[in-house]
């Protein structure tokens, strides 16, 4: 009975350790990626040549709102991003007044600058230009939290959290696999205290 129990807990363990891993490597593979590139920053922009995007025009509508636009600003930047077929996140940058209201609409390619002018009646979109896959990993890498109620960003925010979730189970099922093996354990214990040791001297010398 005990054996029987103790090998549908190292099922368990095996399965999860291996098939969490298997379903979030792209998002792993993202992570290792941009992390690198954020490391040595400057060589890869020199590399590629990476260059700051500059906002471009991209389109102009005439926009009067009717009467049933809304007054509130963060339904009017809704309300105006919809007009504009750029519904998704997004924030009000500065006050909006009579002049113009500027909405920031996050995007991966490239962000929009949609500026609405009430006395003009007219909505101009610019955007980041060129694309770089540079900055896409960038995006990616810090794209994060529940604040914008966007499907694609809500999923997005989801998996951020079965990552580090999965991180502390791919730690606890590894040390479990590997006191499981007893030929492996004096190099697992060495592995564990060296890389421990490690950690809180860096982390001490970097709080200095």
């Amino acid at each position: 009975m005990g054996e029987n129990r103790q090998r549908r807990i190292n099922t368990i363990m095996r399965a999860t350790h291996l098939n969490t891993g298997l379903f979030l490597a792209p998002w792993l593979l993202i992570y290792a990626t941009s992390g690198f590139v954020l490391n040595h920053h400057q060589w890869i922009r020199d590399k590629l040549g990476v260059t700051s995007p500059k906002w471009e025009r991209v389109r102009v509508d005439e926009f009067t709102p009717s009467r049933a636009f809304p007054r509130d600003s963060a339904e009017r930047a809704a309300a105006i991003l919809r007009q504009v077929d750029l519904e998704g996140p997004h924030h009000v940058m500065g006050p909006p007044n009579d002049q113009r209201m500027v909405i920031n609409r996050v995007s991966g390619a490239g962000n929009y600058r949609v500026t609405w002018y009430p006395r003009r009646s007219l909505i101009v979109v610019q955007r980041q230009l060129p694309f770089s896959f540079y900055r896409l990993l960038h995006f990616l890498h810090f794209r994060h939290g529940y604040d914008h109620r966007h499907w694609p960003t809500l999923i997005w925010g989801v998996i951020v959290d079965a990552v580090t979730i999965s991180m502390w189970l791919w730690v606890l099922t590894g040390i479990y696999i590997w006191f499981r093996m007893p030929r492996k354990r004096m190099l697992g214990s060495l592995c564990v205290v060296g890389g421990s040791v490690l950690f809180i001297v860096l982390v001490v010398l970097l709080c200095l």
